[in-house]
């Protein structure tokens, strides 16, 4: 069931629910309607504070927030306050880490993801199900058979590996499942219902007050809490919840809330002379689109502490010094054939940043919550990894005889400066195995809260290179079945 408080004057002002979820973005949606399907006997309170409809400018409003020194500006693109959230934009690049990005890098000082890649593995089919992406095999030997030719031949003793990308429609969350929200019958999906306060009593969350703007409240009491509203937002709720006290303890007073902001970005740093057939970029599948990527091989990474950063290549066709140098010459090295060039793009994998952060400042919004401050910063160390894998990447292919790069950009302060983000907010609830080092447990719950969670890109904790998108639907199926007592057999069950 589907009602709009701001439509809908008459709508009750108290609910009575099983769990509550702030949010109805691709979290949130899959979150709720997994929960009502595996457990009939509860009621899910699904809480959207924008409508079906692009957001009104005083609800945009809600979303503004100050800057430091570095610019960040997809922030107006980033953010949808509206039924289906981020889905609206997104692009449906698809992958779910590699397996290296849940060890710790040797060289940081925070733990990566507190659990192994086969803990998140179970509820991925499910999540390309919701994702209507054509298969869950993410191996690229799933499509070499076929399509060997949009591959490279790498050695045994690569420095390097090869991993693949696939791609949602992209699915608009908001639209695609929004009958099923009207339809589930023991599901209510509120829109125009902002969370203006949580009320607790000790570390158990009683209460959730939601509303239009300016408009009356509704009093939500429920046995577990989830936030779902991306996070930023969902961060910015709890940092609210702290409040002016000091941030020296667990869960809502960790120093780490807020801390470690992280989003992926990318550049091109080089161009690339490479044979004309090496279709290194989308491609078509019997089993949908894909698209491979160049990383560090995994014990380049775990001995050598890289970040785990990813090459794709665009094809250019036209002139450049690199084919008037090189032309395909067997005297310079090359095989015979016709080149192409390609410039190299990098999506760079940051390192957790502590002064990378989200805060709060004084103003304050319509709804009374203090507004959001973010200070993003990105270490100078994570483009130097980033160039190595770019160096690397030419040395195997020169070696080979496939190919001569070019550093057509150097890394300078001013390239440097103008990276901007992809719409990725990680790390500022980050997951982790002791309070220590997070802010939310391995179940998603906050630390020092009984029944508060969070399901959000916000909880991981070693950022990738994957597009966080499909592993946070992933995180949600995880937690519907951790909120409804059912096993992972039950999950692994399903996905067979």
């Amino acid at each position: 069931m589907i009602i709009d408080l701001l439509e809908n004057p008459a709508a009750p002002r108290h609910l009575q629910a099983d769990v509550f979820i702030a949010g109805a973005g691709p979290a949130g949606i899959t979150l709720a309607l997994e929960l009502a399907r595996l457990r009939p006997d509860w009621l899910v309170v699904l809480a959207e504070a924008g409508g079906s409809e692009e957001p009104t400018r005083s609800e945009r409003d809600i979303y503004s927030l100050a800057l430091g020194e570095k610019s960040y500006s997809v922030l107006d693109i980033c953010r949808r306050r509206k039924l289906g959230g981020t889905s609206a934009h997104w692009g449906g690049w698809s992958k779910p880490p590699d397996a290296a990005d849940f060890m710790d890098n040797p060289r940081w000082e925070l733990p990566a993801w507190p659990f192994a890649a086969d803990e998140l593995a179970p509820y991925l089919p499910a999540a390309c199900e919701w994702c209507e992406i054509g298969s869950a095999d993410f191996d690229v030997s799933a499509v070499r058979g076929t399509s060997g030719d949009h591959l490279l031949s790498l050695g045994e003793d690569s420095r390097l590996a090869e991993h693949l990308f696939r791609f949602s429609p992209p699915t608009r969350f908001g639209v695609r499942y929004r009958e099923e929200l009207e339809q589930q019958g023991n599901l209510k999906c509120l829109l125009h219902a902002n969370l203006s306060s949580l009320e607790h009593t000790g570390d158990r969350t009683r209460v959730a007050e939601i509303g239009p703007l300016g408009g009356a409240v509704t009093r939500v009491e429920s046995r577990e809490f989830v936030l779902a509203m991306g996070g930023i937002e969902t961060t910015r709720h709890l940092l609210n919840l702290r409040g002016d006290d000091p941030a020296d303890g667990e869960g809502v007073h960790s120093p780490h809330l807020g801390r470690h902001f992280a989003d992926h970005f990318g550049f091109s740093p080089g161009l690339l002379l490479a044979p004309a057939d090496l279709q290194y970029s989308r491609f078509s599948h019997e089993s949908g689109a894909a698209m491979p990527v160049l990383t560090f091989a995994e014990r380049e990474l775990v001995e050598a502490g890289h970040n785990n950063s990813a090459i794709y290549l665009w094809a250019e066709s036209a002139e450049d010094s690199l084919l008037r140098q090189y032309g395909g010459l067997p005297a310079m090295g090359f095989k015979a054939g016709d080149y192409w060039h390609y410039h190299v793009k990098v999506i760079v994998e940051p390192r957790p940043n502590y002064a990378s952060a989200l805060s709060l400042s004084d103003d304050r919004d319509a709804l009374g919550l203090r507004r959001a401050k973010l200070d993003w910063h990105i270490h100078e160390e994570d483009f130097a990894s980033a160039y190595q894998l770019v160096s690397t990447l030419g040395r195997e292919l020169s070696t080979a005889g496939l190919g001569r790069l070019q550093i057509s950009q150097p890394n300078t302060h001013e390239m440097r400066a103008q990276v901007t983000g992809g719409c990725h907010h990680m790390g500022t609830t980050r997951m982790a195995s002791s309070s220590r080092d997070g802010v939310t447990d391995p179940q998603l719950r906050v630390y020092g809260r009984e029944n508060l969670y969070v399901a959000s890109s916000a909880v991981i904790p070693r950022y990738g290179y994957s597009n966080p998108t499909l592993t946070t639907v992933a995180l949600c199926v995880r937690l519907a079945h951790h909120l409804a007592g059912t096993s992972h057999e039950a999950a692994r069950d399903k996905a067979a």
